[in-house]
């Protein structure tokens, strides 16, 4: 005969227990305890050990590399990279290359044989952000700014009268002159040349980038019923192949290191260490050199989410805890204490 201690039945009681619950727990020692005091002890524990931590191991808080830095580091490159967009150089800008949500050509879009979710969306629900980059990335910021240089304004109208042969060759004698452009004083400056109204818009590009203004102008389209934006696509996308971020975050945090890859921190400490699941299969050759580098690591991830979900209905796999024991290391105190007392009950 079971007979249950004072401490036994308070705990069930406090429990709520019904008789079925109670008849299940029967040969189980129990003992009261209080949950909600315990998870305030560990968090207050937690907690100062945190703040603790941040004060004696702190990494260094380097600010967001954006387009001012660039612009003001790097404003070669920056107008480099503004005059590429604008003569829709696909070794500068891949947007045209993307395909949806940007564009409806699928034919770049990363598919696994029939599997191809950038295909399907575009069927489903079509291009839901179109972006054409020589009119988003170049004239609408510069119109934009236009507003406080009547002359850029008038420079940007004569660029967008023009036929497209005449903005060619525009273009093409500007970037040419690039190639042997100085800059002085923060500026880019080259050889004179009949570049029409294209050397008078990159030197606004620059100034717009200096000020730090432009991710604002980028945002402006899809700002207009909040009052913020966090939205930073096309920002991102002025950047898209052409280096100036990359080599400016180098420079400034030294994120260039090729063994820590996107879990790279500033300086010797680790960063997102919570993606390392995802960023060591970008360490497999054959998976980082893919054109669905991408597609094939959310694949791998998925598959390994299901297998890890219906781990319980799996029979080989579902009985590995039982083999390895590990809840008797766990509760090796009960089992030291009760589990002869309770198989001697059964």
């Amino acid at each position: 005969m079971n007979v249950r201690t004072t401490e036994d039945v308070r705990a069930l009681d406090l429990l709520g227990a019904g008789p079925r619950a109670r008849e299940n727990l029967r040969g189980v020692p129990l003992k009261p305890y209080d949950l909600l005091r315990e998870g305030i002890v560990v968090f207050g524990f937690v907690l100062i050990l945190v703040v603790v931590l941040s004060i004696v191991l702190k990494a260094p808080d380097y600010p967001t590399v954006n387009a001012e830095n660039v612009a003001t580091m790097q404003p070669l490159a920056f107008v480099q990279t503004a005059a590429g967009i604008l003569a829709q150089d696909s070794d500068i800008s891949a947007v045209a290359d993307y395909g949806p949500p940007y564009g409806a050509d699928t034919s770049a879009a990363e598919h696994i044989g029939p599997i191809a979710p950038a295909a399907w969306a575009k069927d489903i629900f079509g291009v839901t952000r179109p972006i054409d980059p020589p009119r988003d990335l170049i004239i609408r910021p510069l119109q934009r700014a236009a507003a406080l240089d009547p002359a850029l304004g008038l420079a940007v109208d004569r660029y967008a009268s023009a036929t497209a042969q005449q903005q060619g060759v525009w273009l093409a004698a500007y970037r040419k002159a690039l190639s042997t452009a100085t800059v002085s004083k923060g500026d880019v400056v080259v050889a004179p040349g009949d570049y029409g109204p294209v050397a008078r818009m990159m030197d606004g590009m620059l100034r717009l980038g200096r000020s730090g203004l432009l991710e604002g102008a980028f945002a402006a389209d899809d700002n207009r019923y909040y009052p913020y934006s966090f939205d930073l696509t096309k920002a991102l996308l002025f950047f898209s192949i052409a280096s100036p971020y990359t080599d400016s975050a180098t420079h400034l945090q030294q994120l260039g290191n090729p063994q820590w890859g996107i879990v790279h921190e500033t300086g010797n400490y680790p960063g997102a260490w919570w993606l390392d699941a995802y960023q060591v299969w970008y360490e497999v050759p054959a998976i980082a050199d893919a054109d669905n580098a991408d597609l094939i690591v959310v694949g791998i991830m998925t598959v390994l989410f299901v297998v890890l979900l219906v781990l319980p209905l799996i029979p080989g796999l579902r009985r590995i805890p039982h083999g390895v024991k590990v809840y008797r290391l766990i509760w090796r105190d009960w089992y030291r204490t009760y589990a002869a007392e309770a198989r001697s009950r059964e």
